[in-house]
């Protein structure tokens, strides 16, 4: 018996629903789910996809990496960038060792030291802003996560380089390309392979030296200077790679759903204060106090930060190269195509999560645990053996940051609907999307503690952000 194929949502001649998938991304998904349910297919140019929307369909995607879907084909946008490295490595071996090692280097009391990081970057942030003002959320966000990822990752030697690094890895992501071939003679292309030569000479001698030196050294570059890499023909050129991917990684998505976070919680004051009274129970207005145990203990943040993530996940989309052909649900997908998920849609399911358009954090309480009904529901860190290592490392930035900031200003959103923007591979909020802040008084401090009465508290490790898979939204 021949099974069809999906249906196809109508496009233009040549070119498909290209032109709409460029304009937004996440309007294509939602009218094919709308038209078809949840398995439709698209035709982006020359290539064709099929949609899986949710949770048993996400259960199949992330069960089938490696097998039937095949992850490389996907990232070759990134070799000219950060070269052969994690998923744009073709030997699965080599790719799942990279994983491991990545993990490795959250674990543990490099978490402490990552939180010493945040902590620090955000304390100087807001101690050089006026005590009121305004900012824009995504531009000041985006520059606070940048020193965070470049000291945590790089280490303090490109820390105190930042306005030598910054404008040459600025060069670099600007040459990211989905779609074109990446040895077009183009400016940007031109000045990403020459930013990128810079960088190699930037970083070589710090390797040398980290090498000369090991005892010196317990952060992330050090783990993977000193880790094993079977089968590399250059181990600093992948080393270099590995930390300059997680580098970008870590700073753009975090930021964006930082941005998301924000927003919500500043649309929805009520829930703010509650989340004051909730820091001034744990933290008794010392922000000295938030260390790793009492970042966990912040539970209602730690719902806001999820819920935000459910609502606008930065990832627009996951796909893997189909190796081998498959049925799914009554319908043939044939090899060569492309699977792909869409989490803001997968997340807005009102089978899934009840009122799914509404902001209630309650909903991730242990009293209703929506996110734990359907394993693959929230899946916005992807899943499976390629799920973000850092996931954790993200959310615990996003806590930071966000503790920092409503401890010492009343902060008011000025632009309460901004638009999505896609940029680079991820949806954040677009300009205008401002905050008005002024600093808090002694007696506005005082008056949250009175309003909330600390129940026993599980320590939770929830995800947000994720530093290492924001390449993946289009892996």
């Amino acid at each position: 018996m021949n099974l069809p194929l999906p249906p196809k949502l109508p496009g233009v001649p040549l070119l498909g629903n290209f032109l709409q998938y460029r304009r937004d991304h996440v309007d294509v998904f939602w009218e094919g789910y709308r038209r078809f349910g949840p398995i439709f297919s698209l035709q982006l140019g020359p290539q064709r996809a099929v949609v899986l929307i949710g949770p048993e369909n996400n259960r199949f995607f992330f069960s089938q990496v490696d097998r039937t879907l095949s992850v490389p084909e996907i990232y070759k946008f990134v070799i000219p960038m950060f070269g052969t490295v994690l998923n744009a490595e073709a030997d699965q071996d080599t790719r799942l060792n990279q994983l491991a090692l990545l993990h490795s280097a959250f674990k543990g009391e490099k978490m402490n030291a990552h939180l010493n990081i945040m902590f620090r970057e955000t304390r100087e942030w807001i101690d050089s802003l006026q005590k009121e003002g305004t900012f824009e959320v995504y531009e000041a966000l985006t520059v606070l996560a940048m020193r965070i990822a470049a000291r945590a990752f790089m280490g303090e030697e490109i820390r105190a380089r930042l306005p030598e690094f910054l404008p040459l890895y600025q060069d670099l992501a600007r040459g990211m390309d989905f779609v074109l071939p990446p040895n077009l003679p183009l400016p940007r292309f031109r000045r990403r392979d020459r930013a990128r030569r810079k960088l190699n000479q930037l970083i070589q001698p710090i390797l040398d030296h980290r090498r000369r030196n090991s005892c010196e050294y317990h952060d992330f570059l050090q783990v993977i200077v000193e880790g094993k890499y079977r089968g590399a023909t250059d181990a600093d050129e992948t080393i270099i790679g590995l930390a300059l991917l997680t580098v970008f990684t870590a700073y753009i998505t975090t930021a964006a759903q930082a941005c998301w976070a924000l927003v919500e919680i500043l649309r929805h004051p009520d829930y703010l204060a509650e989340l004051r009274a909730e820091q001034e129970a744990i933290l008794h207005g010392r922000m000295e106090n938030l260390n790793l145990e009492n970042v966990g203990r912040l539970e209602k943040l730690d719902w806001a930060v999820k819920e935000a993530q459910r609502l606008h996940p930065v990832m627009s989309h996951y796909a893997r190269y189909n190796s081998q052909p498959y049925e799914l649900n009554g319908y043939q997908i044939q090899q060569g195509w492309l699977t792909m998920l869409c989490p803001a849609v997968s997340h807005r399911l009102s089978h899934v999560f009840r009122d799914p358009h509404h902001f209630d954090p309650e909903r991730f309480s242990p009293a209703r645990a929506e996110d734990r009904k359907e394993p693959y529901g929230l899946i916005g860190f992807g899943g499976g053996v390629y799920r973000c290592p850092g996931a954790a490392f993200g959310t615990n930035e996003i806590k930071c940051i966000l503790s920092l900031l409503f401890e010492q200003f009343q902060l008011e959103l000025l632009d309460p609907e901004p638009r999505r923007a896609y940029d680079m591979g991820i949806i954040r909020p677009s300009p205008p999307c401002r905050v008005r802040y002024s600093e808090r008084t002694s007696s506005e401090k005082s008056t949250t503690s009175s309003t909330f009465s600390l129940p026993s508290m599980v320590v939770q490790r929830s995800d947000s952000s994720c530093p290492i898979n924001a390449a993946n939204s289009h892996s």
